[in-house]
């Protein structure tokens, strides 16, 4: 049996190889992740997968962020300039065309800007683009954005998150394209894509030369839903695939091991907290006393959790956003590791043991993260309902206020600035479990002045109010393992956002 294990592994180690030099030298990418998309642009989509990998490769932006440094840099826009407070005036280049041979003018930019500023027009995520009033043409190669009141992280939202679309691209229907008109100015053209299950797109051999995001590098790049991660793994190995990405912390371990791979596990933008619910429910809640809300906290070994169960990659964290974001502070009160305080804190506050919290966590992430959570808080005599939700049925249980604790996490969609994280949670928004009215107005101050010192005094405030009162525990920062086959030239990056059109293969 062993001498049979041992043939197999090599005949497999074969076929991978010889799978993984046949995309070589096609010059194809194909990789797999775990959602199932049901629309290809970059609009309709919860999923990064759509909205950033496969937006940034058939389309740009107006601007570029350099993931090196965070500089901003032209792409479809020569140069821009802030008019006043409110307004931004882009010039376009002039020698951009589309897929389909048409050329780029200020009505494409025009009409992308007013069709996602549209509330009507329910773009998923309205908080990449309800800060937008309108745009309007001075010329064929000059616009002017419109803001509905000052907004300092506009170039973040503009660069990473505005894919520049098309005139008409949404059609008579005004609705998300499901196949067939997807065209963009991107490196790589779309070609193919099978609702739920897979995407294509080709080379763009008209793409201009002297964009910041290069010439394309590859041919064709392929992506395909594998839900199970095990089944990833094995397509993986198999050479059936040549990038994944979130390999779980288990599995990484031995297939690092093995001939030809590289396992990647990579520090990301996206944090990990504990948000307590402040709101009365119904036969009363503990978490309104602050002293239990800081046993839970001391009651958790996070240091330890990181190290043995999330992985490489991670860090323990004591404040509630990234540490690059503007409005991030780190000279916060820390609360580490300490169960004979959390029991102190519990006996002060009558805590008798009687009420069950319901915790609720997102079923993507890892089970063991949350179990953990709940394994130390058990051992200070506070046992909790543990469940793993779909995110739409987690945001459900928080809005309804039937839930204690909700342990999420937030990529802030790649954005350098707190108000990407924050104001999604603490703005009286139906996730917001604080409904601190101070706080809600300190954060939406910081949006709508361009004073940077003023903005850092109201960040300030609001990162220190959360720690301070317990709002959130902040937990730690999520890796992003990323397993692919080592003949292929990838690096990431922090803001959890694979450039695929940087990939290619090495010679």
């Amino acid at each position: 049996m062993k001498l049979l294990g041992k043939v197999l592994s090599v005949a497999l180690l074969s076929v991978s190889a010889t799978a993984a030099l046949a995309q070589q030298e096609a010059n194809k990418l194909r990789w797999a992740s775990t959602p199932a998309i049901t629309a290809p642009d970059p609009y309709y989509n919860f999923h990064r997968e759509a909205m950033l990998l496969n937006g940034q490769l058939v389309w740009d932006t107006l601007v570029y962020r350099n993931p090196n440094d965070g500089t901003y840099e032209p792409l479809l826009a020569t140069e821009w300039e802030w008019k006043d407070d409110t307004t931004l005036q882009f010039k376009l280049r002039q020698d951009v065309k589309f897929h389909d041979g048409k050329p780029l003018t200020s009505a494409d930019v025009v009409y992308t800007y007013n069709y996602i500023a549209n509330p009507d027009n329910k773009i998923n995520v309205q908080s990449n683009v309800n800060w937008i009033d309108r745009a309007e043409a001075q010329d064929d190669y000059t616009v002017t954005l419109h803001l509905k009141a000052p907004f300092p992280p506009a170039l973040e939202y503009i660069s990473t998150l505005h894919a520049i679309l098309p005139e008409g691209f949404y059609g008579e229907a005004q609705a998300a394209n499901v196949d067939g008109g997807l065209i963009g100015t991107g490196p790589y053209v779309f070609a193919e894509f099978v609702p739920g299950s897979s995407m294509k797109v080709t080379k763009f051999d008209g793409y201009f030369a002297d964009s910041p995001k290069g010439l394309p590098k590859l041919d064709e790049i392929e992506f395909r839903t594998i839900p199970e991660a095990s089944t990833q793994l094995a397509e993986l190995m198999s050479g059936g695939v040549d990038w994944i990405w979130y390999v779980p912390s288990d599995q990484a371990a031995p297939l690092a091991n093995r001939d030809g791979l590289v396992v990647d596990p990579a520090e990301t933008m996206r944090i990990t907290f504990l948000s307590y619910n402040m709101r009365e429910m119904e036969g009363g809640n503990p978490l309104t006393d602050k002293r239990v809300r800081e046993a839970i906290a001391y009651a958790i070994d996070r240091e330890t959790i990181v190290s043995r169960i999330v992985g490489a990659g991670s860090t323990a964290i004591d404040a509630p956003c990234f540490r690059t974001q503007f409005g991030c502070r780190d000279d916060l009160t820390k609360r580490g590791y300490d169960p004979e305080k959390a029991k102190a804190l519990l006996a002060e506050a009558g805590w008798d043991g009687s009420v069950t919290l319901s915790l609720v966590g997102n079923a993507s992430r890892d089970r063991a993260w949350i179990e953990a959570v709940a394994g130390y808080l058990a051992a200070v005599g506070i046992n909790t309902d543990v469940q793993l939700l779909q995110w739409a049925a987690l945001q459900e249980r928080v809005a309804g206020n039937t839930v204690h604790l909700s342990m999420a996490d937030w990529g802030s969609y790649g954005v350098n600035d707190v108000s990407a994280l924050l104001n999604n949670f603490f703005t009286l928004t139906p996730d917001d479990m604080a409904r601190d009215q101070e706080l809600s107005d300190a954060l939406i101050a910081a949006t709508k002045t361009v004073d940077q010192d003023a903005r850092k005094k109201s960040y300030d405030f609001a990162v220190s109010r959360i720690v301070d009162e317990l709002y959130w525990q902040p937990m730690w920062t999520n890796p992003a393992t990323y397993a692919y086959d080592a003949d292929l030239a990838f690096t990431p990056f922090p803001d959890e956002n694979p450039r695929f059109f940087l990939v290619g293969w090495n010679d």
